[in-house]
């Protein structure tokens, strides 16, 4: 149908004209008669591009269409059969060009070829039927942790639930992390033929199979607080053990004998560890024991059984999860992140250390004086915040994204809130792994707001500007492509010194950073605090040389205006640094660029090779 001539035009055939080249990437267009096109796209907008620029000449017998087409990355033959010749084209999409009697050019360009078929809308439908009842039943968790109530008549209403007791059951444990455990417990224990109903689905959910009666206790009570009063706790109890004893049939003689002892194992738990009971009060083995004869089905439970409950009650307190301790009944720490204990330093120059309890909800971090306030002495948003590991042990450490003053408020004791001027906050936790568990979890709830980035960066340039340098923000860098230790002699101090090196690489640059220590690298890392002594860029690297100086192997990295000195007494580790700064350094990589005195050799140069790499993780660097 389209022939190519040899003034580069095409003629289209079967009565539509041609096209003669006009510019670049513009081409004329002659249509005679009148006719319609209809055509498939060729499925890529970026790729090609027609556009109409005038109408016709009705001034011909048979009227002649004439216009401007504008093709861009396709060939026009390619063009043209897809406008033209009906074919072409993956993506469905329909464009009818009509000409009238008159000249008069019309398009009509579908969003999809075929037509949408009733499967397919249906479809469509269901899915965001399924998307609207998804977020219905996430906002059933405040109206829940206000009044269960509420949560079940919202949920019926928008989110596609009958709530049924199988349903609601499922949908407290699909959401049991962000739900007050009090309300839980409470909506379980009361009497109403539909509480028992889901409390019964809600125990289905668990699996007790295998466990001791006291472990299956353990378990449950951490997914909800047991109420004070006693009618619930019965109530609670009996449906425990009536699911315990089926999954294990063989523990009891009788459901009342794991019932009974349930709620004696709940009385002991509470006698052991009441502070207000005086020790010489509290329960002893023997009464354990003597309080639970005859309770199976007449018989005795097995007295070792008793011993082992008895001691391990004793040990370790059953307990729910810290942070759900000390539920407050305002909304907004119900169910929070993550809560507990931490020293806070204070400002002054006298280094004072105060424990706090905190509370983190909603990417903000709370502190009170003690567990039960309602109100929190200190708010944190954690927007434009950075979080990370500080000097300490067990440091957590908190600044402004931007290097200024953070956004707080606090509540002072005659009720007024005051702005905060701190431009840090430093944290202790009790042990190592609290303070990673802090960490962690603060670094996955930030915030980090782009407009308070964007405001950040022009501050920088009006600093820039007026010359304060120290109001510049903090280094933003990606994750380290090596690191680990090796020592470092200086261009005029001839001593080595132990340094922790870390090599960040993006689209534009490599870096080598040397520190201290490890804590420093993260500290600048997380922080983007300029704890580095130095750095290199790799980019400047020339040539790079392996010779033995006295007995120490040193590896050197020589730029244009120095070499620089490296070593270390593990031969594999030496080894990993050549080829990290091999294939870091452009004038290096591709080329055999590795100068040797035959004091170490590789498998680009010697015999040795890299081989597999005892110690040295590929990921994460070393640590020797």
């Amino acid at each position: 149908m389209l022939a190519r001539r040899a003034d580069g035009g095409v003629t289209l055939g079967d009565g539509f004209g041609d096209v003669s080249p006009t510019s670049k990437d513009r081409w004329r267009v002659e249509s005679r008669g009148t006719g319609r096109a209809d055509s498939r796209g060729d499925g890529n907008d970026d790729d090609s591009d027609t556009e109409s620029v005038s109408a016709g000449n009705p001034g011909g017998e048979r009227g002649v269409f004439v216009g401007l087409i504008r093709v861009v990355g396709a060939g026009i033959v390619e063009a043209l059969e897809n406008l033209f010749s009906g074919t072409g084209g993956d993506d469905g999409r329909k464009t009818e060009i009509t000409v009238d009697e008159n000249g008069e050019r019309t398009t009509t360009r579908s969003t999809h070829g075929k037509s949408i078929s009733k499967a397919m809308t249906k479809e469509i439908r269901r899915k965001s039927m399924k998307m609207r009842s998804l977020k219905a039943r996430k906002d059933a968790i405040i109206k829940f942790n206000t009044q269960p109530k509420l949560a079940i008549e919202y949920l019926r209403e928008h989110g596609g639930m009958l709530c049924n007791p199988r349903e609601f059951a499922e949908w407290i444990y699909e959401f049991i992390e962000s739900l007050s455990k009090k309300k839980i417990g409470e909506f379980l224990g009361k009497a109403d033929e539909y509480n028992c109903n889901v409390l019964v689905s809600f125990l289905q959910f668990h699996d007790f199979a295998g466990l001791k009666l006291d472990d299956g206790l353990r378990q449950l009570l951490r997914t909800f607080r047991l109420p004070g009063e006693a009618q619930m706790i019965d109530r609670i109890l009996e449906k425990f053990a009536e699911r315990f004893s089926q999954c294990n049939p063989t523990s009891f003689r009788c459901e009342d004998g794991a019932y009974v002892l349930a709620f004696s194992i709940i009385m002991l738990n509470t006698d052991l560890h009441n502070k207000s009971i005086p020790e010489h009060k509290k329960m002893k083995l023997e009464e354990f024991i003597r309080n639970n004869r005859g309770i199976d089905d007449g018989q005795d439970p097995p007295e070792e059984m008793l011993i082992r409950i008895y001691n391990g009650i004793k040990d370790e307190e059953i307990l729910m999860n810290e942070s759900d301790m000390y539920e407050s009944d305002v909304v907004t720490f119900i169910a929070p992140h993550k809560a507990g204990w931490l020293d806070k330093k204070g400002k002054g120059t006298i280094t004072k250390w105060k424990r706090h309890w905190f509370v983190l909800a909603d990417s903000c971090l709370y502190y009170f004086l003690k567990p039960t306030d309602d109100d929190p002495r200190c708010i944190i948003p954690l927007d434009n915040t950075r979080v990370g590991r500080g000097d300490g042990r067990l440091e957590i450490k908190l600044t402004s994204a931007d290097g200024g003053i953070m956004k707080t408020a606090k509540n002072l004791e005659d009720g007024r809130m005051e702005i905060g001027d701190r431009k840090e906050f430093i944290l202790r936790a009790a042990s190592s792994e609290d303070r990673e568990a802090w960490v962690n979890v603060l670094q996955s709830n930030m915030n980090r707001s782009p407009v308070a980035r964007a405001v950040a960066k022009k501050q920088m340039v009006d600093n820039i500007v007026k010359g304060i340098e120290d109001a510049l923000p903090p280094i933003e860098l990606p994750p380290p492509k090596a690191q680990g230790w090796m020592r470092k002699r200086g261009e005029n101090n001839t001593g080595w010194r132990n340094r922790y090196f870390c090599v960040f690489e993006d689209e534009h640059s490599s870096m080598l950073y040397y520190y201290g220590s490890k804590e420093m690298a993260q500290r600048m890392m997380d922080l983007g605090d300029e704890t580095h002594k130095g750095c290199l860029d790799l980019h400047g690297v020339e040539k790079m040389c392996v010779h033995k100086d006295k007995a120490d192997v040193v590896l050197d990295l020589v730029t244009g205006s120095r070499t620089w000195h490296f070593s270390t007494s593990e031969k594999e580790v030496l080894a990993y640094w050549i080829e990290i700064f091999t294939g870091s350094c452009p004038m290096l990589s591709g080329k055999d660029r590795l100068e040797s005195d035959g004091s170490f050799t590789t498998a680009s140069n010697g015999s040795s090779g890299s081989g597999n790499r005892k110690g040295i993780d590929r990921d994460r660097g070393y640590s020797l």
